[in-house]
């Protein structure tokens, strides 16, 4: 092993003082009073105070004041955090060319790996050589300390007749660990964060919404580990999760470089960012997102989601009705509105589909929503094409390495295999239909379907004639200028299919909120709502907790229909825990006509009061009920009891929902709020109610909530 040593310890401090936590009101602070059913004005509207959206999306930097050092110990190198309270180290011993030199040390805590045996795979005469399956002897590395904070080790690997270089750069932001990785050289095939070791007793943690790779939680301590999507040159960023032995999980990700048509493949290049903390929200992502404008115009509305096989005309007898019931505030979304029907003929999508009473029956459907006060929207597609539709033209579509097109959504209904429109031509396509889309139907909003829902590794264009091939971060800049370009046409809010929304925070108004990173229905799943409340939410709107049929699916298969009282109960306390605006899933899921209204009449009601008032707001505390007492979701998890959460936000309001399946949570308030909105056990029984409040002290049931504000 070659290496460079320094003639003498080398010791660089850095201390920052970030600023102080922002103290916490000892009594709920006032905020006006708002109606429940009042409508704000739909226009977009720029917020008091901009936030500047990071450079990069790594974690944040501690709040309380911090030194960062690097040093050297013998052979080891150290970069370390140190506060009043809390040692970190990241020891990187240089001997294998693999991150299975790197450990951590929290404290006087036992060392551990969090990447055992993560690094480069070689791709040499034909094959893939894991970095697990060399040997020492055929690495040597020079190293370095540079400008006086980074950690640089130049690597050369001999496998075979080739030498292949790559380096890696180390660097320490707080608590966060930046690893940059490159290479000149076209043979690395992957890079991957592999698994932890000597981590007995850790659990991987899915965080909802968070869909790209999940954590570690290891002796009360959160570990991530990811690449930065925004600087990735790779073609797919794969997440993990398995369980390798009892000391050893795989949590992470792993980066893939792939060949382009022409057999090239893109040089390494990634930046890597490992963090542990006893604190959640210091080892989430940040999102390099500024807020949406239709923030202010899209709280406490309720997105109303028609799927029916139906002509238009009775979906306009439905608008009508609901607002003769006085239900305000709607988003109408018609989805299957096309000439061929539903996914199939894409993008020819124009006329709208005879069976249903063609343009002049989608026109009415228009209109009534427009005349009760309502926006307007329809299904839109610019990802996949349909062979059947005659502005179908091959040299449109996406390739795979083999030159083949890239497969999309195929149709069970039809048979017909859709192919992926190749992302850079998305808002071409877009530019010939969106506009007279909007034209014919009036409509006043955009939905947007897969773009936001798909993780944009799925997406990649492998064709060597299309600039910027085989890297996923196109697919992702291109779905980004498609709904950039949709809102300033259109001039009206872009709402999306849910899933991957947190890579188009803000440049997506809202979304549907689907959560791509959950292997359960939805309704099991505990309400961590850090990540969506603390990085999502503060730029785009979510409606809704998904689509019903998988939230609430049984076994195999998802529950189209029959969804009782207290299921609703359950996606609503969901809903008012992560502070998403009200959704109905399509009417005719919801039973006979009375039934139907009686759940629109709930939804509205209950969600949309809470909503306008938690949608703009920021939240200063988020703990949980542990054995009877309020404690972060630190304790909350390793106690296993993450599900009665509560919520505070910094314009006093404060949100406690009981999400346990069978215990009651009894909640008792300084005085009586000025207003509340709740689901609780009143004289034996759950009541509804919102308004001002007759009580003081609620008995939350399973499925139950309280939100309250004071004067």
């Amino acid at each position: 092993m070659l290496s460079v040593r320094a003639s003498s310890l080398l010791v660089v401090g850095l201390i920052l003082a970030a600023c102080a936590p922002l103290p916490l009101p000892v009594s709920p602070s006032p905020v006006p009073f708002v109606p429940p059913f009042s409508s704000p004005t739909l226009s977009p509207t720029s917020t008091p105070a901009p936030i500047s959206p990071p450079a990069t999306t790594a974690p944040p930097l501690p709040e309380a004041p911090f030194e960062n050092r690097i040093f050297r110990q013998g052979e080891t190198y150290i970069l370390q955090y140190q506060d009043a309270r809390t040692r970190l180290q990241y020891r990187y011993t240089p001997a294998t060319g693999s991150l299975n030199d790197l450990q951590v040390v929290v404290g006087d805590e036992p060392p551990f790996l969090p990447s055992n045996y993560g690094g480069p795979l070689f791709f040499v005469e034909g094959d893939d050589i894991p970095i697990w399956e060399t040997e020492p002897e055929w690495f040597a590395s020079t190293t370095r300390i540079v400008q006086g904070s980074i950690l640089e080790v130049h690597w050369q690997a001999r496998l075979g007749q080739e030498t292949i270089p790559y380096t890696y750069r180390f660097s320490i932001q707080g608590k966060t660990l930046r690893l940059e990785v490159e290479s000149p050289s076209t043979a690395l095939s992957a890079f991957t964060l592999d698994r932890s070791e000597k981590t007995p007793g850790g659990r991987i943690l899915t965080v909802p919404y968070l869909p790209l790779f999940n954590l570690l939680f290891y002796r009360q301590h959160f570990l991530s580990a990811y690449f930065d999507w925004e600087m990735t040159g790779a073609s797919r960023l794969e997440p993990m999760n398995e369980v390798i032995s009892g000391q050893s999980l795989a949590f992470s990700q792993t980066a893939h470089y792939l060949p382009n048509t022409a057999g090239e493949r893109r040089p390494l290049h990634e930046v890597v960012y490992l963090t542990i903390s006893g604190r959640l929200e210091e080892v989430l992502p940040r999102l390099p997102a500024s807020p949406s404008p239709y923030l202010p115009s899209l709280e406490g509305k309720t997105l109303l989601d028609l799927w029916a096989e139906r002509p238009f005309a009775e979906d306009a007898r439905l608008v009508q009705e609901l607002a003769r019931r006085g239900i305000p505030d709607l988003i109408v979304l018609r989805h299957n509105w096309q000439r061929c029907g539903y996914d199939d003929c894409y993008p020819s999508v124009l006329p709208a589909n005879p069976r249903w009473g063609g343009d002049a029956g989608l026109i009415e459907l228009s209109n009534a929503a427009r005349q009760a006060g309502y926006l307007f929207a329809l299904h839109e597609n610019y990802v996949d094409m349909y062979p059947n539709s005659e502005d179908f033209a091959p040299d449109l579509l996406a390739l795979t390495p083999q030159g083949d097109p890239v497969p999309a959504w195929f149709n069970r209904t039809t048979g017909i295999q859709s192919f992926l429109l190749s992302p850079p031509r998305s808002r071409e396509v877009a530019t010939r239909f969106s506009p007279e889309i909007h034209r014919r139907y009036n409509t006043g909003a955009v939905y947007l379907d897969v773009s936001t829902a798909v993780n944009p590794s799925d997406k990649v264009d492998y064709n060597a004639a299309v600039e910027d091939n085989a890297r996923l971060r196109t697919p992702l800049e291109a779905y980004r200028q498609l709904l950039e370009y949709e809102r300033q046409a259109r001039r009206s809010p872009v709402i999306g299919e849910g899933g991957h929304h947190l890579l188009y925070a803000g440049v997506v108004d809202a979304v549907l909120a689907e959560d791509a990173g959950r292997q359960q229905p939805g309704a099991q799943i505990p309400p961590l709502v850090h990540f969506d409340l603390l990085r999502i939410h503060p730029h785009t709107v979510r409606f809704g907790m998904g689509f019903y049929p998988w939230y609430f699916a049984q076994g195999e298969g998802p529950k189209w229909f029959g969804y009782t009282a207290e299921e609703h109960y359950r996606y609503m306390a969901y809903e008012i825990a992560f502070c998403h605006g009200a959704y109905i899933p399509t009417p005719d899921s919801l039973g006979e006509d009375e039934q139907m209204i009686a759940f629109v009449e709930r939804e509205v009601m209950l969600v949309a009061p809470v909503h306008r008032r938690c949608a703009q707001a920021r939240p200063l505390r988020i703990l949980y009920r542990v054995n009877g007492e309020m404690a972060g979701v630190e304790r909350a998890l390793a106690e296993d009891q993450p599900w009665q959460v509560f919520v505070e936000y910094d314009n006093g309001l404060q949100v406690w929902v009981n999400l346990h399946p069978t215990e009651d949570w009894p909640v008792t308030l300084p005085q009586r709020p000025s207003w509340a909105s709740g689901s609780a056990l009143i004289d034996g029984g759950r009541q509804d109610f919102v308004g001002a409040p007759a009580f003081s002290s609620y008995i939350l049931p399973p499925n139950g909530w309280l939100a309250a504000e004071w004067p």
